[in-house]
């Protein structure tokens, strides 16, 4: 759950910037549908929803840290941030936001663009947290294997 608090709390500093709202929220380039229905969300539960999600990421990372890429607890991560957002985010993104309420595919890339940051953030807390499992998977480049 800590990965699901960090990489939430990423996305909150990142998508509360006044740069990125600016952009997100520019009624002439952004959906009307968007427009009227991303302020009603409620905020508080919708962070709850992904903190118990990174739960089950947790979960999931400690049942298949054998078959995550890389070698070590950084590099198994930042390969379970990848798996986060092509599995969660970028299905998300495309058939609420793009096909749904009809966000531009321009604004799409762009929330993408931030999401991968906190999938990156959320998979390398996990893997910091479950590093013990990441060490079974062989050792760091440059480290012996005791014997």
């Amino acid at each position: 759950m800590l990965g699901g608090f960090v990489g939430n709390g990423v996305l909150g500093i990142l998508f509360s910037s006044d740069v990125l709202r600016s952009v997100l929220y520019d009624p002439t380039i952004q959906s009307a549908l968007f427009l009227e229905v991303t302020p009603q969300r409620d905020i508080p539960l919708s962070v709850a929803g992904l903190v118990v999600l990174s739960a089950i990421h947790g979960w999931l990372y400690a049942r298949f840290v054998t078959a995550i890429p890389g070698h070590g607890w950084c590099q198994k991560g930042a390969s379970w941030g990848a798996v986060i957002f092509a599995m969660f985010w970028l299905p998300q993104e495309w058939f609420v936001y793009h096909t749904l309420l009809g966000e531009p595919l321009l604004l799409n890339l762009l929330e993408l663009t931030v999401l991968s940051v906190g999938s990156a953030a959320e998979g390398l807390v996990i893997a910091a947290c479950l590093r013990s499992q990441s060490r079974q998977c062989g050792p760091v480049r440059g480290q012996s294997v005791d014997k």
